[in-house]
């Protein structure tokens, strides 16, 4: 299991190692944890091989204590003293709704904000700032869509976070009703980051008697929303996750209550796909972190840290944050091996994935139920 710590990085740095700013593993966010992990594997990975250009890559890294508000802040203070105080070349990650802080910040302060895993940062223009994933714009207009016209579930209710994440989804299930010929039927926010029982906020769901739930919540959340629906034996209701809560790990419950879930997926299955690409992931996971479960988290981070890694290799001998972008933006037609869509970037486009594919949770796997599809 991940072996979370909530103290700084103490690997010490020789001038010419490349500073990189990553989070600290915090039980706070296991899937967090889990994206960090991926980069952690590609640093690993990349020193083993003798570093980049004789370089090696070394983490900084400082955990949150505090979830919402109070922990976003608490983020912000860590980029500061991660870009203010250690000079990091990079920041890597740092998501969730702190990214909307993070990435103005990252503009004044002239340090490139590298793939945040969320889809709430639209900045694709910006000099200093990469995005990762489908923005919840095209998400939310395609699978909303999809849901009524193409599954015919017409009473959609949603359970949130009632967070910028959480409300985002929420106000788009909202305002696309009328438009895509649903009715949202009823809405349920959970409060807490780690709750312990949700059976009450199902029970309320159930009264209104939804076809379909979608939940944009955070992995130990959805966690909870599935053991309640199997404690209340509730069959006739589909549920549906938002993308970044698409992954088998954090749904899976015994009894099989989160059968049948549809969600976006934006990447292959860590345990089954053959890509070229996932499997190089597995066997590195195999040899650096044999005790950890393969996930679509831990495969993110590995698909994006490599794409740093292409970018600090065009970057040159002595890299800096200005020839560390530069040399980004020369990626055209990048191949992860069947991770994600080719990649490019340019000096007007810093997004990296704009495809995901419709997927249904069978037998425990998320199995896609078409090709890449562009919001």
């Amino acid at each position: 299991m991940l072996a979370f710590v909530l103290v700084a990085s103490t690997v010490q740095a020789a001038p010419d190692d490349i500073l990189i700013g990553i989070e600290s593993p915090s039980a706070l966010s296991p899937s967090g944890a889990a994206e960090n992990l991926g980069m952690r594997l590609v640093i690993r990975a990349v020193n083993d091989e003798g570093g980049i250009h004789g370089h090696k890559l070394i983490e900084r890294s400082y955990g949150r204590t505090q979830t919402g508000a109070a922990g976003d802040t608490e983020v912000l203070a860590n980029v500061a003293r991660l870009t203010e105080q250690d000079r990091v070349l990079l920041l890597w990650n740092h998501g969730g709704t702190a990214s909307l802080q993070i990435a103005p910040y990252a503009m004044a302060h002239r340090v490139p904000y590298m793939f945040p895993h969320t889809g709430l940062v639209d900045m694709d223009e910006a000099r200093y700032v990469f995005t990762s994933f489908p923005h919840y714009g095209g998400e939310t207009a395609m699978m909303y869509r999809y849901l009524a016209r193409e599954r015919g579930l017409k009473r959609i209710a949603i359970l949130y976070d009632p967070n910028a994440y959480g409300q985002y989804f929420r106000d788009r299930l909202r305002a696309l009703a009328t438009e895509d010929g649903y009715a949202m039927v009823g809405e349920e926010p959970v409060k807490q980051t780690l709750p312990t029982d949700l059976t009450a906020e199902m029970e309320r769901l159930r009264a209104i008697k939804p076809d379909a739930i979608v939940m944009a919540l955070y992995p130990p959340q959805a966690k909870r929303v599935m053991e309640a629906k199997a404690r209340l034996a509730w069959q006739d209701v589909r549920m549906v996750s938002a993308g970044p809560l698409t992954d088998e790990e954090y749904l899976n419950v015994p009894g099989g209550a989160a059968e049948g879930t549809l969600g976006l997926c934006y990447y292959p299955d860590p345990n089954r796909s053959d890509a070229l690409g996932v499997a190089a992931y597995r066997k590195l996971m195999a040899r650096y972190f044999p005790d950890e479960k393969l996930n679509r988290y831990s495969l993110y981070g590995y698909a994006f840290g490599q794409m740093v890694v292409e970018g600090l290799k065009r970057a040159g001998a002595n890299p800096t944050p200005e020839s560390f972008i530069d040399a980004m933006e020369t990626i055209k037609d990048w191949d992860s091996g069947g991770i994600l869509p080719a990649v490019s970037f340019s000096k007007t486009n810093h997004h990296a994935q704009r495809a995901g594919f419709v997927c249904e949770l069978r037998e425990g796997h998320f199995v896609p139920l078409g090709d890449w599809i562009t919001p």
